[in-house]
Parts: C-alpha cells; structure tokens; sequence
C-alpha cells in the first residue's frame, strides 16, 4: 500500500466517516451517500440473476425505515450477519418508488471503543483492521511538526499531533473540520515554502539567436497567428533572454493554438543550438505533436524525434541515438522521456502539455535530464490566479483566450431520457454526412450498477444500421491498437467512436462535430470541458449532449451552469467556486483523497509561509526533507 512508516500511516486520512447519530429519512435522493447504524432485519439471502451474476440481498432497519443491501458476485459479503445484529452501513442511495436501496455497501462490525464519529478507510485491508493500526501509532508516536509552536499559535493551528488525532479520531464533526482546515493550512504551507526555498533561477547559459530569428517560423506558416498567440510567443522568448530562468504557464483554452506557441519556443531554442522536450500525457496525443512538428519544423532544418512505449526495439534505438548525440534538436514523447535510457546531448527547454496529468516528480524528472532548464507548462484546464500565484509564487502566466479565426460555436446541451432515441438519429444523420461523433462514458465494462460503459454503447450501436462505421478506444488497448483506431476515425472509416476519456486531451479531428458524455454528473466540469474541446475544432457548428439520468439536484444545477458557459476561464472559476481547490492541489498520501483547499486556506498558509521563511531556522531542514518529502519534521517512538 505504500506505507512504510509511522508518519506514512498517519497521513493515510479516512476517506469519510460514520455519524452514528445518523437517521435515515424519506428525503433521501437517488445517488447519496449514506452512512447509519442499521439492525439487521431477517438473514441475508443469495440469488442468481444470471449465469456468471448473482446477488446477495439483506435488510437494515433505522428511525424505522427498512433500507434494502445488494451486493453483486461477493456471496460472502453479508455472511456473518444474524438477524438483530447491530452494524454499521456506508453506501450509496438507489431510490425505487418508494423503497430506498444501497448498492455494494461497505458493513463494519461496532466496537466498544467507538467515539459518535466513526472513520472508514477505503483500503485492500479491512477498514477496520486499517483503523486499529492507525491508532496504535498515535498513541505510541510524537509527532514533530515544521511549524514552531510559536507560529503555530499565533495562525489559530492546531498542534499537529493533536490535530492528526482528531482527524483520524474525532469527538464531533465541528471538532473533525477545525482539524482538517489546520492540516490543510500547514501542509500548503510546506509546499508554498519548499518551492520557494527550492527555486534557483540563476541562468548559467544564454541563448544567443537573435529576437529575429524567430520571424523565419511565423514566416512559414500557413495561417496569421492570433493577437494573443503573437504576444504569447513574444513573451516567451523575452524570458528565455532573460538572466533567469523561465518558469511559465501559458493557459490556453480548447482549440486556442498552444501547440503552435510551444513550437515556436522549440524553434527558438534549435536556432540557439538547444534541445527542447515537449512531454504529452497520452501517446495519441504524442503522435499528434510530432506529426504537426514534422510538418512545420522540419521544412526549416530542424529535425524532430518521437519517442513513446509503443516503438519496437529498431525504432527505440535509433530515437535513442537521434536524441543522445545531437541528431534531434526537437523531441516529443510520452513518460518514454523521463526513463533512465533517456540522454539528451543538451536540453535546455522543457514543455510539459496538459500538466494538470502530470506529477510535480514527472516534471521535475525531466527537468534534471538538462540540469538547468526552462520550464514551461501548458493546459487547457486553467488554474484560478489566486491559487496560481499562491502555489508557485513568481510562476509567470500567459492567458490565451482568443480562438483562431472561424472557429465554430460549441451549443452544449443537457438530453432528458425522452430525447435519447432522437440523440442516437442525429448522430446517424451526421454520419451519413461524413462527421464524426465522439460518445464518451465513464467506464469500459458494464458492472452490477447503473453506470454506461462504452461496452454497453458499442454493442448497442453494433446492432443498428451504423454497425460498420462504429468503433471503441480505450485504455487498456495496446497503444498500437489505440493508434490505429484514431487513424481510422480521423480518415472517416469510423464515424462514431466510443470511448473512455482516454480521448480528453489534445486530440484533434476536425471532422468531428458531436460529442456525446454518459452519465455526465460523474465528471468534473474540468474534464468535461476538456471533452466538450475535441469538437469544433473545424468549420461546422459543433454539439456537446450531457446525458445524466442519475444525477442529484447538485449535480443537475451544476450541469445547467457548465452549459451556459463557453471557456475554460469561466468554468475554471465556477469549479473553484462550488469545490475548491481539490482538483489542483490536494493532501494526495498513498492514495488519500483529497482535502478541500479555499481561499482563505490558501491566504492563511501563505502568510504562514512568509513567517516560516521570516524565521529562518527551519529553512535548511524543509530543504533537506523534500530527498523524502512529507510535512512530518519527524516522527519519534515514544
């Protein structure tokens, strides 16, 4: 599980908790999640629904209502219960008429020492045993925080030990959010402190090509830049001209042209006798960024090299050699680039593409492959400016909103279950007429709940008049087979793909107009903003559909708002508005979930960090601890 240590243990948080004062009510909505103390009503029973699916059903009675378990092929999973048993049911609500119903609940047995406030830990050991475990390291550890005492009281924090026992151990819910918001604050604060710590941005090399020579590029290409991309591209080569160097994150929306500014920088650096590494999250995408380097680069002499997983020994080799010696000065791959076979002759500018799917350690790993580089990192999924500045203080930003010219509008929409049929007969009509639809779902295979899969799509589709030109992507195809299907849907052999999200970033098809999202409540509004970006990305009006035939009243208002909005910016904002920033940086230890993090949060740990770094004493030991970072100083036996 990737723990190791005591401290690894104690910041392995519970992923949600038990109010044992908890009633059960008719008011309670399809998709909730629920968490009571039930008495076990009759004894489980196990059926067989079909070959190869069985399902075993048990009742819980609490404030006298009868909630209805079921758990599909685990026949083990109520076998210790007898009738009258107390227990304690964590799930989510499936509402039928008037009965309510959980899916595949989590039961754990109640034990004497429980407090009103119970944690379930989601992990492959027993929540229970996992709990027992935590709890034996907290009374048998000191903990040692960074933050001196001092600080510590003076920002309103709680003492870390006392603080890791009140989240893992709580008396009340009040007392549970003070601790996590004083966790949240300080881990921040180590971050926020590290970088700046850290950040060395002394330029020991120049680049010597002229302003200028970055005109023969602009010059080549086949269409007028944008204002914006003009500027954005102005404004990256002033800073690699600069005595420091470059950390910058250029936030572009879907379809505004980052790949052509990225390029440019490329460009710039090959004219200044520099490798540059552009790094993409997905091979497809990789594929994509090379064949667009190939068209615009090498006409010019600059040579470019690919190197992904999926290449055979010869191809590997020769990237290899191309990427060592010199050979390419521009190269683009997949994580292929930060493995230990990876030697650059003399990388001095790394891109990291649609970074919010990078780690902080993969970019950082592939900045090492030059010492020191450039670093900048693009997205299309912008971060709010307040929490842009806070987490990586001087971090340079470029907005581009502008899209190019005659760039379509995108109508999105949400699709009730009456309309579902008349969905499926646009996208037919489309076909018919050589544009492509995407239909995206949040999983591959079909389970024991309610969830789309693209398994379910396909063979839906696979039996209509639209069989020969439907196909499915997804990521447990072998990149080669991933490969070869975006090339079939890019050339109109298929005209309808069914997909997993492994389709969210960078793909362009120009020819694809529709863009269809399966229980669209399940995604973020990020992610299906994202999506909605792999339309209109030609000359044809596009269509994003959401279809959400069990989404809560929450999620229902949330997709209405995602409709009315057109750019990233804006649902940037609504997103860090309704969740926070959880999304962007969050207590991620060995799998936690994460913790929310607000503005307040981040104003706090900010100001904390400018104390921290004030005081001078603690500097030295947070550098030291980031060979291993935690936001434990130490952990002792006591």
């Amino acid at each position: 599980m990737g723990i190791f240590t005591p401290s690894d243990l104690l910041l392995r948080f519970p992923d949600r908790y038990i109010d044992v004062s908890t009633k059960v009510d008719r008011t309670l909505k399809d998709g909730d999640i629920v968490s009571f103390l039930g008495e076990t009503v009759g004894q489980a029973k196990r059926s067989f629904i079909r070959r190869g699916l069985s399902v075993v059903n048990c009742s819980f009675k609490n404030n006298g209502i009868v909630v209805r378990c079921s758990w599909f092929n685990q026949p083990f999973a109520a076998r210790n219960l007898v009738e009258g048993d107390n227990v304690y049911v964590v799930g989510k609500v499936k509402r039928f008429k008037s009965a309510v119903q959980v899916i595949n609940p989590t039961l754990l047995t109640p034990q004497p020492t429980d407090e009103s406030i119970v944690p379930v830990y989601k992990t492959s050991i027993p929540s229970r045993t996992f709990e027992a475990a935590v709890k034996i390291a907290l009374n048998n550890v000191r903990v040692n925080s960074f933050i001196p005492a001092v600080l510590a009281e003076k920002f309103g924090l709680m003492p870390l030990q006392t603080a890791l026992m009140r989240i893992h151990c709580p008396r009340d819910m009040m007392e549970l959010a003070i601790a996590r918001r004083s966790v949240a604050v300080e881990n921040l604060c180590y971050v926020i402190t590290s970088y700046r710590l850290l950040k060395d941005d002394r330029r020991d090399f120049a680049y010597s090509a002229p302003r200028t020579a970055i005109n023969e590029f602009i010059n080549s290409l086949p269409f007028p830049l944008t204002a914006e991309q003009a500027d954005a591209i102005d404004g990256i080569i002033s800073a690699l001209r600069s005595d420091k160097l470059t950390n910058m994150l250029v936030q572009g929306e879907v379809g505004c042209g980052k790949t052509i500014v990225a390029l440019a920088a490329m460009f710039y650096a090959a004219k200044c006798g520099y490798q540059s590494a552009i790094m993409t999250p997905t091979e497809v995408l990789a594929r994509q960024h090379y064949a667009t380097m190939v068209k615009y680069l090498e006409p010019l002499g600059v040579k470019s090299q690919l190197l992904c997983a999926s290449m055979n020994a010869k191809q590997k080799e020769a990237a290899l050699f191309n990427i060592k010696f010199g050979a390419a000065s521009c190269i683009v791959g997949t994580q292929s680039l930060i493995g230990d076979d990876a030697v650059f002759r003399d990388l001095r500018l790394v891109i990291a593409d649609e970074q919010q799917r990078f780690g902080v350690n993969q970019r950082a790993k592939l900045e090492s492959k030059g010492g020191k580089t450039d670093m900048i990192v693009m997205t299309a999924t912008p971060i709010p400016r307040t929490l842009a500045l806070s987490l990586y203080g001087e971090l340079q930003q470029i907005d581009i909103r502008a899209l190019p010219a005659n760039r379509p509008q995108i109508h999105t929409s949400i699709v009730p279950q009456s309309k579902i049929d008349h969905m499926y007969g646009y996208i037919m009509n489309k076909a018919a007429v050589d544009e492509r639809t995407y239909i995206i779902c949040p999983r591959i295979e079909g389970g024991d709940d309610d969830v789309t899969s693209v398994d379910d799509i396909y063979n839906k589709l696979k039996s209509t008049q639209c069989a020969s030109y439907v196909g499915c992507i997804h990521g447990k195809m072998r990149d080669a087979e991933k490969n070869s299907i975006m090339s079939d849907f890019k050339s109109g052999k298929i005209k309808i793909l069914v997909s997993t999200t492994v389709v969210e970033v960078g793909i362009d098809v120009p020819e694809a107009t529709t863009v269809v999202v399966f229980d669209a409540e399940r995604f973020g509004l990020s992610q299906l903003h994202q999506i909605r970006g792999r339309v209109g990305r030609g000359t044809k009006e596009s269509y994003c559909f959401l279809v959400s035939e069990r989404g809560s009243e929450e999620s229902d208002a949330r997709l209405k708002e995602f409709c009315k909005l057109s750019d990233g910016f804006s649902v940037s904002e609504l997103d860090f508005k309704l969740r926070g920033a959880g999304d962007f940086v969050g207590l991620r230890q060995h799998g936690n979930g994460n913790m929310e993090i607000d503005n307040n949060i981040i104003e706090r740990a900010r100001a904390l960090s400018d104390a921290l770094i004030a005081d001078g004493s603690v500097s030295e030991n947070i550098v030291e601890s980031l060979k291993a970072p935690e936001f434990i100083k130490s952990v002792t036996m006591n």
